[in-house]
């Protein structure tokens, strides 16, 4: 039964990683785009439901303190949903949203099954797998900057997204693969990752997703006390070269002929940001407009501050509560807040200040130990920076179904018993270094055979 468990948690795993990243649905047949990783994470959802019922009735699933914290982060939203106005919404979600209370039922199973039964000996192989999932997107990317033809591919003309049709999606996805990607190029010298490196990069730079650009530099500073504190001059030569590199495109994309429009229309907006903040201190407009939504949001926790307005019900409770706000911001952008674009202030307003609490709670019993540890492990490091990316960037940002699972998933490894955190890179280097020692060591003897017949 055990063997089944385990087995059957990576596979699902490992699939939904895939599957929630990949699949889309182009506007020019539904607007619906995201209803394939709907239907992707809900089915898993059940399949990984039914694995945690095995493991109760053999006795296999112990609780821990974590495990209590997010089960009553999930009673909390589940009275929420008892409570919103809207059912119909708060259950399987906003428009193309779809972050019910089904889904968020789904991510704490994924969080469970993740941490209890994902078998250690498969980490290398998710990680080859999502490798080439990460390159496939990041490759598309790059591509969507220089082509715009909707009517003809439709996955080209929304920006540089990805396959996740938004570019702070897709700004989301990168805040957790780049971070990966870098430090298994510094750890291991693996020229595989090196080469995702430049190629996320890019896509980050290019899409103008600035909730990243925040993200990056602050977990860049998690990196140079990191190598500040190893003295390994290794990891020094790599950061430079990767530092270099990363240098060069970000002069190519807001200097360069074929650079890219968002990126110089983001830079400026940066600058005049400041130059408004200098000048006339903190403004609705400012970060596209965040604060205004902010303002609206806060409003509305004022009013729901035990158990919110519902799962994802914040657009329709911003109509009726926030009235002439919502509709005046309306009027102005010729769109309509459904986001909190905060996910700390979207569960606040959603789920209530003590839902927040408990996820705040519950991100701190993961994230303070690993924080501890980080310096002496370098697994420990990668989840470590990995989480921070996504914290950071999910302030100014909002959560999706094709980026959030792995995040949920992200957790669950951190987190994991069996093994994963003993996971050690410095396996991988000294294969690579005995790799280049036998290499070399081949060509001094053919040099040799080919001196000695000349």
């Amino acid at each position: 039964m055990n063997r089944f468990i385990f087995k059957s948690t990576t596979i699902i795993l490992t699939t939904i990683a895939i599957l929630v990243t990949l699949l889309i649905v182009p506007v020019k047949i539904t607007p619906h785009t995201n209803v394939l990783k709907n239907f992707v994470l809900l089915g898993g959802g059940i399949l990984l439901l039914m694995i945690l019922y095995l493991s109760f009735e053999s006795k296999n699933f112990k609780f821990d303190i974590k495990d209590v914290i997010i089960i009553l982060f999930l009673i909390l939203a589940i009275i929420s949903f008892c409570y919103s106005q809207n059912k119909d919404i708060s259950l399987m979600g906003d428009n193309n949203r779809y972050e019910g209370i089904l889904m968020l039922g789904t991510y704490v199973i994924i969080y469970l099954t993740a941490k209890k039964f994902f078998k250690y000996e498969d980490i290398t192989k998710f990680l080859n797998i999502m490798f080439y999932v990460s390159l496939a997107i990041g490759i598309l990317g790059v591509f969507q900057n220089y082509i715009n033809y909707p009517d003809l591919l439709p996955i080209f003309g929304k920006g540089i997204a990805g396959t996740f049709t938004n570019t702070n999606f897709f700004g989301s996805y990168i805040s957790i693969a780049l971070p990966i990607s870098i430090a298994v190029f510094i750890f291991t010298n693996n020229k595989k990752s090196f080469a995702l490196s430049i190629i996320l990069f890019f896509d980050m730079i290019a899409s103008g997703t600035r909730s990243s650009w925040v993200a990056f530099a602050g977990v860049g500073l998690l990196g140079l006390i990191y190598l500040i504190k190893q003295k390994d001059k290794k990891f020094w030569k790599r950061s430079l070269i990767l530092l270099g590199c990363f240098v060069a495109i970000f002069i190519f994309l807001f200097f360069g002929i074929f650079g890219s429009i968002h990126t110089k229309n983001k830079i400026k907006s940066i600058q005049n940001d400041i130059s408004s903040i200098t000048q006339n201190g903190i403004s609705d407009d400012l970060g596209t407009d965040r604060i205004e939504i902010w303002k609206m949001t806060i409003k509305l926790i004022k009013q729901f501050p035990i158990f919110g307005v519902g799962p994802d019900n914040l657009r329709s409770s911003l109509a009726i509560y926030c009235t002439e706000e919502f509709y005046n911001y309306g009027k102005m952008h010729l769109c309509i807040p459904d986001k909190a674009h905060n996910e700390y202030l979207q569960i606040a307003a959603t789920l209530g200040i003590p839902a927040l609490i408990l996820y705040l709670v519950f991100i701190g019993f993961i994230i303070f130990p690993k924080m501890a540890k980080m310096f002496k492990n370098k697994t420990t490091l990668i989840f470590t920076i990995c989480i921070c990316s996504y914290l950071i960037q999910a302030f100014f940002n909002i959560s999706t179904i094709g980026v959030a699972p792995l995040f949920w998933m992200i957790l669950g490894f951190a987190d994991n018993k069996n093994g994963i955190n003993d996971y050690n890179f410095d396996i991988i280097v000294e294969k690579n270094e005995k790799n280049d020692i036998i290499s070399k060591t081949l060509e001094k003897i053919k040099k040799g055979i080919k001196d000695g017949r000349d």
